[in-house]
Formats: structure tokens, sequence, C-alpha cells
């Protein structure tokens, strides 16, 4: 039978979280983590994930004592743990790594170890030590033949960015970008490229992020840099267009990894169930922040303010990945900045959003009054006319703001009418319109 192990750490401090291992292959595998007892033990350990946050350390050590039944710390056969599943990049990037990590396609376990040294936040892991004795003892009781695997080592390029979308993980260093090494002390960013299927797809973006901006939302830095100022070797077959999107890593300073997680972390969601999970809604999400202690009601109502722009600028393709939670002292909380904010509505006619609005909501629901009622009493404490004051002000800037910034744009003539006709077809706007017109 195959065994295979990594060693999990998190925190500039590199403190040791536990063993996560594989045995055996196929559906019968069991993927397990096995927790540190001194790591899980400490009251100001570092959070690793909301998920598996246990403040009452009689609970904790209960919840830890049973790690080989708690769905936290175990996978479904090969897969990997949620958790962990969802630190993986996604579309191009994974082929190319397991290409020259020359893995399997789907070992997901070989590219964990492959990006090790470069997962979003601040989880790394590296091979565990291989001891044929005690490792017998732990998985096989000593009754079994054992076949001890030894795991892709990680790659210095190797770096995990999820996402369909083509990507670089670069440092910006004197008005270059270059390819990210240990020694190197720039600002660490995502570099977006140009892609065949979606033309100026850099430059959508970065409009629908200052569009956001505009309307009061939180938003991570970017800017739009030129395709030849990147001097890093890159494997994807790219568009014609001669810019990149330059996204400013919220999880990198230039010396320290900052720990951060998404809500298919925090929920316990496959990244394949990323749009169709029971618990994929932003009603779930909204229940978490107003939980969550730390947060609460002002977090839940700037998610409220993201949730009214998607619907305003068309992006359909919001899903639980694209919202998460930071650490920046490693313990305390806070709503991330917005990330992947695409006005897809450029592009092609749609309506809605990927995720359910609330439990109750048909699939992609419009952000309207009866939709609203319905999240609001599917979150408790999540006041009605609070939810609907931030709605209305973030309507009445975008109104104010948009249709400029959108003709101003760099986008091509008809690529500016679709977003245009979205935006004046939102009931939102529609609404809105109506309201101005009685006034006039």
């Amino acid at each position: 039978m195959r065994y295979r192990a990594l060693d999990v750490f998190l925190g500039p401090k590199k403190r040791l979280v536990g063993r996560l291992f594989q045995y055996g292959t196929g559906s019968g595998a069991i993927t397990r983590l096995i927790p540190d007892k001194r790591f899980w033990a400490d009251d100001n350990a570092p959070v690793l994930s909301q998920n598996a946050l246990v403040d009452d350390p009689i609970e904790r050590a209960t919840f830890v004592a049973e790690y080989d039944r708690q769905p936290f710390f175990n996978g479904v056969g090969e897969g990997l743990p949620p958790f962990f599943k969802n630190l993986l990049p996604e579309g191009p990037l994974r082929r190319h790594l397991e290409l020259i990590g020359k893995l399997d396609k789907g070992d997901d376990f070989g590219l964990l170890s492959v990006c090790g040294t470069d997962l979003p936040g601040a989880v790394y892991v590296q091979q565990a030590p291989l001891d044929r004795k005690s490792v017998a003892e732990v998985v096989t009781q000593g009754n079994d033949a054992l076949e001890m695997t030894v795991t892709p080592v990680p790659l210095p390029e190797a770096t995990s960015l999820s996402g369909v979308q083509p990507k670089l993980s670069l440092v910006q260093e004197r008005g270059r970008y270059v390819a990210r090494t240990k020694d190197a002390k720039g600002v660490h960013i995502i570099a977006k490229l140009p892609t065949v299927e979606y033309p100026l797809l850099p430059q959508t973006e970065e409009l629908s992020m200052r569009m956001a901006a505009a309307c009061g939302v939180d938003v991570c830095h970017v800017e739009l840099a030129p395709l030849e100022n990147i001097e890093a070797d890159q494997p994807f077959v790219l568009g014609e267009g001669k810019q990149f999107l330059a996204v400013r890593r919220f999880d990198r300073t230039a010396t320290q990894h900052i720990h951060c997680e998404d809500f298919a972390q925090i929920l316990g969601i496959p990244p394949e169930e990323k749009y169709n999970h029971p618990l994929a809604s932003y009603g779930s999400i909204l229940n978490l922040l107003m939980l969550t202690p730390g947060l609460g009601v002002e977090p839940a109502l700037e998610m409220v303010r993201r949730i009214t722009v998607n619907d305003l600028l068309g992006n359909f393709d919001g899903h639980v990945k694209n919202y998460g939670l930071l650490y920046r002292d490693g313990r305390t909380p806070e709503l991330s900045p917005a990330y992947d904010v695409v006005a897809y509505a450029a592009y092609q006619g749609g309506a809605g959003h990927a995720l359910r609005l609330s439990p109750q909501s048909e699939k992609h629901a419009r952000v309207t009054p009866m939709e609203v009622r319905k999240l609001c009493n599917a979150v408790p404490g999540l006041l009605e006319p609070k939810v609907n004051a931030v709605i209305r002000d973030t309507v009445n800037k975008a109104a104010k703001a948009w249709p400029d910034m959108i003709a101003e744009s760099s986008l091509l003539p008809a690529q500016k009418e679709r977003l245009l006709s979205h935006f004046e077809a939102a009931p939102l706007i529609q609404s809105l319109r109506k309201r101005q017109s009685k006034k006039s």
C-alpha cells in the first residue's frame, strides 16, 4: 500500500499544525491530517481556519481527539480535506504545474507538495520524514506491506493561484516584474494575463475594480502594466492584448506571508462545489460574518455592498472562493479586500448571481426588495433598514459615476454598450430612474 506524507506549518514562525498523510490509492485511500497536539492545545496559536476554531479548551480537546471522524481533518479517498484542496491552483496554471512537477493529472496531494512554499495565506507544507517502523504502526498496525512514496519537492516557480484565468506570481522591483525567489524583497503581485476567450479582460477587470471602489467597496490594489515589463517565463497561450493586470497580494509583505482563507475553506466546501453546495450562498457568508467574534454588522454590510456592485455590473461568476477572511496578526479576522470583481456583462448577456442570495432564493435572482427581505430573514441580526440604506448608497454612487467611467474606458465600443445596457436594465437602477423621473 502506498504511503506519503507532508508536514503542515502555519505563520511566520512556521508552527507545526500536523501531518497530512495519504495511505492507499483510489476510493479506498485514507487522506487525513493528524493534528499536532501542542499546536491545537495552545490557546494563543495562530488561526488556521474558522472551520476548525474551537475556543473552549475541553471542546477543542474532544474535537482534536476525534480527528479521524471530523470532516475538517479528512478527505474522501485520494481527495484532500476541503481546506487543503482549496489551496490548490486551478485552470491553466494547474495544468502547467502538473506538467513541470511530473504529476499524474488530478494528483492533488502531489500538487500540494509542489506548491508547498507559496500557497495562499501563511500555510506551508514540506515532505515529512519517512520512518518505516513508526509509519507502519500508525497506518497499518504493522500488518500490511507498506510502500513509502517520496512526495515531489516544492518547485521555486510553483505558486498556487486559484481561478481559470492565466496567472503568474511575480515580484515588482524597480518597475519590472520578475519571477518570485526566496531572496526577492519587492512587492508581491499576481499577474493576470490576456486571454484569447475574453478580449481586453485585464482592462475589463481593472475598470470593474475602479467601479467597485467608486461605490465605496474596499478593493485590493490593481493596475495595468505592459506585458513587456514581465521578465519571467510564462507558459500560456495569450490573447493579443499588450497589457496585464498587476494585482497586489494582500497576503504578502516583502518578507512575510499573511494568513487568509476563502469562504469555501471556512464552510468546508470542496472547490468543485463552489457554486452549488447547499452552503454556497450569500446568506451563509453573511451568517458567518455576523456570528464570528471580531466581525459582525460592519463587515456584513460591506458584503452587502459587494453583492450590490456585482448585481449592477454583471459579475455573474462570484462564488464562495471569491470572498474570504484575512488575519494580519495571525488571529484577528477581517473581511479580505475585494478581488476578482469582473463585469462579465461586457462580454455576454446574463443576469443575477452565481450564488443564491439566500437559501430561499431562486438561482440567479437579482437584488430586489423581496430578495433583501428573504436575505435578512435568513441572517439573524442583519436589519433590513440598514441593508437597504447600504444598497441605496451603492446604487446612487454607481448611477453618478459609472456611465462616465464606462464611456471613458479603453473597452471596445460593443463592450461598453453591453455593460451600460446591463447597468441600466438592473432592477435597482430602474427603480432609481423612476424615482428621479417623478421628482422631475
